[in-house]
């Protein structure tokens, strides 16, 4: 017994003791796929804010747009980043004009938006949808842009729609959105300590820190966004809105026959009381945000004979042209207008311009009975707006379009089927005054993505070829973004380069080009970025899977 006891002593005496025992200082190949993979997941999925689907959206097609959209986050996530900036500028835009509204006519509070941020991101997400009632064939539910809820703001008439109804729709949670970021900012702080200490960064870290400073920019624009709304707020009709929703129908491109692309409106010329006879030479300034500005003489019409400007110039949406002969031919659908139309009413059609009259325009429908209602329910409209731009001037060239064949309201994106995630580069689809600004930002992140990728050129590659082929596609996505963003600065201020995209833009040629030459190289580049990125750690040298010494970092004696 004696002897047992002392052998277990000696056993104890011959084991080591720890208070504290530190894990191996490296990790493992899966370990950092795991890490960045779940990181890259976990920024892309939760940053998107995606805008509320159509009405007849079923979950399969949810789901596969929602997967588009993380693909697109993957591999061009500049993309991204730009939707999300043209969003903030469109809601901050509208948060303003809100403002402006409650201010005159002094309300102390907005009852129908009490949180103005969240409730113009909510609109502009496609969170508004209205009844149409019978000035609209179908009756169809028609969601509200923008433009169109800034248009009920200036007439007085904002839908009421509660903080607490946006709230109980949205699935965004602060706290969530907290913890992504904090994974978010692991990586990066990783990734910090181990360029401190002179450790290498694999191809896979560096891809995963481009998603993760654009997942903060996104948050960024995003964060007072609604977050997975499936149904929008339907504003049920009432009477007064249907003069609301015609004129907006009317202005709006869902009226446009495909072929044509012409709307009710364009023809429509208004005449206010005291303004009928004053229409002086050929000059049109397009109102702002008018598609007009963009083709001016696309959007006029081939008339026999047209001159932007004696020299060529055309200042803002100012455009004067030559138009020769008198005679304007009447398009046989719209003979019944002066049929029924009266002298008391502003909103007619133009006795001297038929813009579905022209050689160009090949579908020649009959009208149905309800654009007929849609005319007179928007010539109310058209005056109380007139009257209330006569006490507001700033807003005239807003609303209207001046031109010597007469006044007519501007063509303005107000309602749609549904609000588009992705923004068209040449017109937002609201608030144009943007455009530039976004093309310039779009451009910008390119660069950036490629100049972040451009900088792991001397990293160690398991081939010299692969070495060479992530330079030229680095350098090709960052040198493009930089030329793309000088040349679009330019156009802002130097009216050749705007002349020069205005070409770029209509040639077919170049429009083909772009399509079929650039964009798959484009696309080539960014899959083999990121393809590579996994694929390099099939050869890696040993201090990728060396951690950093955190200790250093902490005070110590």
């Amino acid at each position: 017994m004696a002897f047992m006891v002392s052998m277990l002593v000696e056993n104890m005496a011959r084991t080591a003791h720890h208070s504290w025992f530190s894990a191996p200082n490296e990790r493992g190949t899966w370990d950092l796929i795991i890490s960045c993979l779940l990181t890259l997941v976990v920024c892309v999925w939760s940053a998107l804010h995606l805008n509320v689907p159509t009405e007849d959206s079923r979950l399969r097609n949810r789901n596969v747009k929602r997967l588009r959209w993380i693909l697109l986050g993957i591999f061009a996530p500049e993309l991204v980043v730009s939707t999300a900036f043209a969003q903030f500028l469109t809601a901050k835009w509208l948060c303003r004009e809100i403002r402006k509204d409650v201010k005159w006519r002094k309300q102390e509070v907005q009852r129908a938006l009490e949180s103005i941020r969240q409730g113009c991101y909510f609109a502009v997400m496609g969170g508004c949808r209205i009844q149409t009632g019978d000035c609209i064939a179908g009756n169809p539910r028609l969601s509200l842009t923008a433009e169109g809820v800034r248009l009920l703001s200036f007439l007085g008439r904002l839908p009421e729609i509660q903080e607490k109804q946006i709230k109980d729709k949205s699935k965004a949670d602060g706290l969530a959105k907290s913890l992504v970021v904090l994974q978010a900012g692991w990586m990066i702080l990783q990734t910090i300590a181990r360029v401190q200490q002179h450790l290498p960064v694999s191809l896979l870290e560096i891809n995963t820190i481009g998603h993760v400073i654009c997942a903060f920019a996104l948050y960024a624009l995003w964060w007072s966004k609604p977050l997975d709304i499936k149904d929008p707020v339907l504003i049920r009709r009432e009477e007064w809105m249907d003069k609301f929703v015609s004129l907006m129908w009317m202005c709006s491109p869902i009226c446009w026959n495909k072929d044509d692309y012409i709307s009710e409106i364009r023809c429509m010329n208004y005449l206010p009381p005291a303004q009928r006879d004053v229409l002086k030479p050929h000059k049109t300034h397009f109102s702002v945000g008018s598609i007009g500005a963009r083709d001016p003489k696309k959007f006029i019409g081939p008339l026999e004979e047209f001159q932007v400007d004696a020299d060529g110039q055309q200042l803002d949406h100012d455009v004067s042209y030559v138009i020769s002969g008198t005679t304007i031919n009447v398009a046989k659908e719209h003979e019944i207008f002066f049929q029924i139309q009266k002298s008391h009413q502003g909103l007619q059609h133009s006795k001297n311009y038929c813009r579905r009259a022209l050689k160009d325009c090949d579908t020649h429908e009959p009208l149905p009975e309800c654009a007929i209602e849609r005319w007179r329910l928007a010539n109310e409209l058209v005056d109380e707006l007139w009257i209330e731009c006569e006490k507001r001037p700033d807003y005239s060239d807003f609303f209207f379009t001046t031109s010597s064949l007469g006044i007519f309201v501007g063509e303005l994106i107000y309602v749609s089927d549904h609000i588009p995630n992705l923004p068209s580069l040449s017109y937002l689809g609201s608030v144009n005054v943007h455009r530039d600004m976004l093309k310039s930002v779009l451009a910008f992140a390119g660069s950036a993505y490629g100049g972040l990728h451009l900088s792991a050129w001397n990293d160690y590659f398991p081939t010299q070829e692969e070495r060479w082929l992530w330079i030229s596609c680095s350098l090709a996505t960052g040198a493009s973004g930089i030329i793309l963003a000088l040349f679009f600065l330019a156009t802002q201020k130097i009216r050749a380069f705007e002349n020069l995209e205005h070409f770029i833009r209509n040639s077919r040629t170049l429009t083909w080009m772009g399509a079929s030459v650039l964009g798959p190289l484009f696309l080539v580049c960014r899959v083999f970025i990121v393809v590579e990125a996994f694929i390099s750690l099939r050869r890696a040298p040993a201090e990728i899977y060396k951690t950093p010494e955190w200790s250093s970092y902490l005070p110590h004696l």
